[in-house]
């Protein structure tokens, strides 16, 4: 008769085979998520790019010094026909299934945040008006406004719809304010058999009411809201509302032979950009009187100026950002990075800081930031794999972040510090959205502004919980 072997012996059997059963199960784990990166999450050459899945690399590696691992032990166990009793094999079972539990958060670690849809709405189709851009309503709700040019809806913090304004029976909405500031925002509408526009039109954002209509002929450009001011231009004239009565306030005639282009409205002043007979300027206007305080002949290249601010006075001509004192006088202007002001440009203003996004070497785009106090460069921040940048919104919710979609191999969400530029932790994957060539980001809401009616018009991204 046999004699069992000693008591050390028989616990280091057991050992072996639950560490066999623990980094063979590891190992299974990994080949499949390794596989599920690489057959489902990888596209067609999506590695020539260097944009293999983020984590990949030491997954594989892992994979294999877990399977190595499990094969000398499995080769020990089966050598020493170390099977051990069957308490000892439902132990090392036992084991195993809890091995795989920091195995997976090692996976979620090596791979690092992921998000992907959450809720959405149902594709509008090719009926509806051409989306014409966004507002956030309340940041406490997380509500948000869409605006077509068939109308206005609103949406509630859970993506519901909420409200909806048309527009005026055989008219459409033509243009609409970049901001709604104290919860109003100002849309230009035509009504039947009117060119457009020939309405301005005050909205409550939270309610979709609206606050007050006044009928201007010939509006041109997009009015501007800010502080308490409702601003618009005409063929000619520029006028100021009182943003919650409509109540005008004053009506500043355009210079002789002048045609308005843009204008914009902040605390302290308006400024206006005209094409005259000089060329192309730059206006600003009192905002309490609208009285003329200096005028600016504005420098052009190859692509149009462009306000940035109205308070601090700051615009782009010829590529370079110019930054004004009180008299219209230039106190800084930017040399380098060159800064557009046409095609994909996406523009955020925070903070008295401006943050671009700039063309390097025609294959990628970084993201700059200037002061627009003193036109400083404080920093760029270029992103890895990635080479363009394709929405920038302040991020409360995130400290004062500044919120920047970039797409690549994968599109990413990054927080960035807006004294700094560096990022606040690793960039999230936004996984299988069904993002349209141009989209506003609200926190954790995209709003797609596509005008082919096939996406969907706004949907929320959550972490990902699953694999």
């Amino acid at each position: 008769m046999d004699t069992p072997p000693p008591l050390v012996e028989r616990l280091r059997d057991h050992v072996r085979l639950a560490a066999a059963c623990a980094f063979g199960a590891v190992a299974a784990l990994y080949a499949v998520l390794s596989v599920k990166l690489t057959v489902v999450d990888m596209t067609d050459g999506v590695c020539d790019f260097g944009g293999c899945p983020r984590g990949l690399g030491p997954l594989v590696g892992w994979t294999l010094l877990a399977g190595s691992a499990a094969g000398g032990l499995w080769w020990s166990v089966v050598k020493g026909r170390a099977y051990g009793s069957g308490v000892g094999r439902s132990a090392a079972v036992a084991v195993a299934l809890v091995a795989l539990w920091p195995a997976w958060l090692g996976f979620s670690w090596l791979r690092g945040p992921h998000m992907d849809l959450f809720s959405y709405q149902a594709p509008l189709g090719r009926a509806a008006g051409k989306p014409l851009g966004s507002w956030a309503g309340d940041p406490a709700a997380g509500s948000v406004v869409r605006v077509r040019a068939d109308g206005v809806t609103g949406y509630d913090g859970e993506g519901r719809h909420g409200w909806s304004l048309p527009a005026p029976a055989g008219g459409e909405v033509c243009v609409m304010s970049a901001q709604a500031p104290s919860g109003t925002g100002l849309l230009t509408m035509a009504t039947a058999g009117s060119g457009c526009g020939n309405r301005l039109v005050a909205v409550d954002v939270a309610s979709g009411k609206q606050r007050w209509t006044r009928e201007l002929p010939k509006l041109v450009g997009k009015p501007s809201a800010g502080g308490s001011l409702a601003v618009a231009a005409t063929a000619d004239s520029v006028l100021a509302h009182d943003l919650a009565t409509g109540a005008e306030l004053w009506r500043s005639p355009l210079p002789p032979g002048a045609t308005a282009v843009e204008v914009t409205v902040g605390p302290e002043r308006v400024l206006l950009l005209a094409r005259t007979d000089r060329g192309v300027e730059l206006f600003a206007l009192g905002a309490r009187t609208g009285a003329l305080a200096w005028r600016f002949p504005m420098p052009v290249g190859y692509e149009y100026p462009r306000i940035v601010s109205a308070s601090p006075a700051a615009a782009v001509g010829d590529g370079r950002l110019l930054v004004f004192d009180e008299q219209g006088r230039v106190r800084a202007e930017s040399r380098e990075p060159y800064v557009p002001t046409t095609g994909g440009t996406e523009w955020l203003v925070a903070d008295d800081v401006l943050f671009a996004s700039v063309p390097e070497r025609e294959e990628a785009e970084v993201l700059a930031a200037f002061s627009l106090k003193d036109g400083r460069h404080l920093w760029t921040r270029a992103f890895e794999h990635d080479w363009r940048v394709r929405a920038l919104a302040a991020d409360g919710r995130a400290g004062g972040r500044i919120a920047v979609v970039t797409e690549g191999a994968y599109t990413h969400l990054w927080h960035l510090d807006p004294r700094t530029g560096n990022p606040d932790g690793e960039s999230t994957v936004l996984r299988g959205l069904r993002l349209g060539e141009s989209f506003a980001l609200h926190g954790r809401t995209f709003v797609n502004l596509d005008d082919d009616g096939r996406l969907p018009p706004l949907f929320d991204v959550a972490p990902t919980t699953g694999w």
